[in-house]
C-alpha cells in the first residue's frame, strides 16, 4: 500500500476485523491496531473514527496503492478548501487509467456530489469535526450488512445535512488493484442498496424516484423492458427492510 513512502513518517491505524484467537499486534508507535471481533465494513469505519486522533484522515482498502504524490496532493486540498469537512478525490485501474468518469472541475460541490457516486479510497475527511457533529456511518450499508454498498454516498449525505462543507478534487492519490466489491447497476444486491439510499434523501416520493430512475435504466439500455418489474420488486423490497429493520 506505501511502496512510495517511508512507513516510518505516516501515521497508520488498522481496524482488525478477527477472532480472540487471531489477535494482531504492532510494535512501531506509529501504527496502531484495534482488534474487532463483530464483522461489516461501516462497523469498522466507525472504529476507526472512534480511535483516531488525526487532524486529516484518509480511508484505505489492503488492495491499494497510494501514489507518490498523495499526501501533497490531500494537504494541498484542505489549503485551496479550509472549510471542508470532507473532501474526495480520484482513484486509477492499475493500467494508470481513471477507474471512472469523473467530473472535471473541482471544488465546493455539495450539491453536485450528489450526482457523483463515491468510493471510500476517494474519501479523506477531517476526524475531529466530523465527529462533533455526531456523525457516523449508517451499519445498514456495507459489505457485511443488509445493504452490500453506498454507505460511502449514505455518509456524505449526512455530512451535508448537518451543513458541513463537502469537496471535490480532480486528481488521483491512490491506484486500485483488482475488479471493486460493488454489484452489477442491474442487480438485486445494486438496486436495493440504491433504493435505500435514496429513500433517506426523498422519504415519501421514494416511489417517485424509483419510476425516473427505472425509466432512466431504459434509455441506457441498462435494463430491457422485460426487467421493469424486477427492478420495481427490488425497490419496493429494499424501502420495506429499511423501514422494518433500520429506521
Amino acid at each position: 500500500m506505501f511502496v512510495n513512502f517511508d512507513i516510518n513518517q505516516l501515521h497508520v491505524l488498522v481496524i482488525n476485523q478477527t477472532s480472540r484467537d487471531n489477535i494482531l499486534e504492532s510494535s512501531q508507535s506509529n501504527i496502531r491496531v484495534v482488534n474487532s471481533f463483530e464483522t461489516g465494513l461501516s462497523k469498522s469505519r466507525n472504529l476507526a473514527l472512534q480511535h483516531t486522533d488525526a487532524d486529516i484522515a484518509m480511508f484505505s482498502d489492503d488492495d491499494t496503492e497510494y501514489l507518490a504524490g498523495a499526501l501533497q496532493t490531500l494537504q494541498d486540498a484542505y489549503l485551496s478548501y479550509p472549510e471542508a469537512a470532507m473532501i474526495s478525490f480520484q482513484y486509477l485501474r492499475e493500467n494508470g487509467e481513471l477507474y471512472k468518469r469523473y467530473q472535471k472541475d473541482s471544488g465546493y460541490q455539495n450539491s453536485k456530489l450528489h450526482k457523483q457516486s463515491l468510493s471510500s479510497i476517494e474519501i479523506s475527511i477531517k476526524p475531529k469535526l466530523i465527529k462533533s457533529h455526531g456523525i457516523t456511518f449508517n451499519t445498514c450499508f456495507g459489505l457485511g450488512e443488509r445493504f452490500v454498498c453506498g454507505e460511502e454516498q449514505v455518509f456524505k449525505d449526512d455530512v451535508i445535512k448537518k451543513n458541513l462543507k463537502v469537496a471535490y478534487v480532480a486528481k488521483p492519490v491512490v491506484i486500485h488493484r483488482g475488479k471493486t466489491s460493488v454489484p452489477p447497476e442491474n442487480s438485486k444486491a445494486y438496486t436495493e442498496a440504491l433504493v435505500a439510499q435514496k429513500y433517506l434523501l426523498h422519504n415519501n416520493l421514494i416511489y417517485l424516484w424509483l419510476i425516473r430512475y427505472i425509466w432512466k435504466l431504459i434509455t441506457r439500455k441498462v435494463i430491457s423492458f422485460s426487467e421493469i418489474g424486477n427492478i420495481w420488486h427490488y425497490g419496493k423490497t429494499a424501502i420495506r427492510d429499511y423501514k422494518a429493520n433500520c429506521s
